[in-house]
């Protein structure tokens, strides 16, 4: 363009960027949630989820050969091929081959289990999970929101970023800072409404004077003229 026609320009006017929709479960939500999975098929990809983080299609592919006592080694992936196929292969970024250290309340769903840990596909995770939420009347989230619920309370417990990346198998921050920014939100409404409660009774109790009566009525016998006089 600019050898062949240097006089042409381009005025493009570029959409806004658009602030993602990301929803952080609540721990009433995840209560909630463990309790209504316990005993079914969807129990231990939840807690892989929440608790690890892992994705739908790592827990798909996960083995008991990748887990050494309560260190789960994310190593693969189950993706769906050209024919349709689901596959096992090996994760397309470096950030993805990872180890995980699960609390021994996790470790104990899968012991005793050889092979696949999780024989279901990514989609009837999905699927599975969606049914729970609506038939024990939890409010709708993605199951991929787990994740965020995982990042979010590991970055309120002080835990560094760079070790949530390397859990969670995240190349950059950017999902982090998103998750965060979400958490702030909601921490910030909180804060605002502790500031306007201390700032309301500041005003009423020691600046606005004038609807006291016990301060009227001593700035006036105060004032009083002596009629002696």
């Amino acid at each position: 363009m600019h050898v062949y026609r240097p006089n042409f320009a381009l005025n493009t006017a570029l959409p806004k960027k658009v602030r993602p929709d990301i929803y952080v479960p609540s721990d009433a939500e995840i209560k909630q949630l463990l309790s209504s999975a316990a005993g079914t098929d969807t129990e231990l990809p939840v807690l892989l989820a929440a608790f690890g983080p892992m994705r739908r299609r790592e827990i798909c592919a996960l083995s008991s050969e990748d887990i050494s006592g309560n260190i789960v080694h994310v190593c693969k992936n189950m993706v769906i091929n050209g024919d349709r196929e689901w596959i096992i292969k090996t994760p397309k970024s470096y950030a993805g081959d990872r180890y995980i250290d699960y609390p021994d309340f996790v470790s104990d769903k899968w012991r005793g289990i050889e092979g696949r840990i999780v024989r279901l596909t990514p989609d009837s995770i999905t699927n599975r999970f969606n049914r729970l939420l609506k038939r024990n009347g939890i409010p709708h989230f993605r199951f991929h929101d787990l994740r965020h619920y995982s990042a979010s309370i590991q970055h309120a417990l002080g835990i560094p970023d760079s070790y949530i990346m390397q859990r969670g198998g995240w190349g950059n921050d950017g999902t982090l800072k998103a998750v965060y920014r979400h958490v702030l939100e909601e921490q910030a409404k909180q804060m605002d409404h502790m500031a306007n409660n201390y700032f309301s009774e500041l005003y009423n109790t020691k600046c606005n004077t004038s609807k006291n009566p016990l301060v009227f009525r001593g700035f006036f016998k105060r004032r009083r003229p002596d009629l002696n006089r």
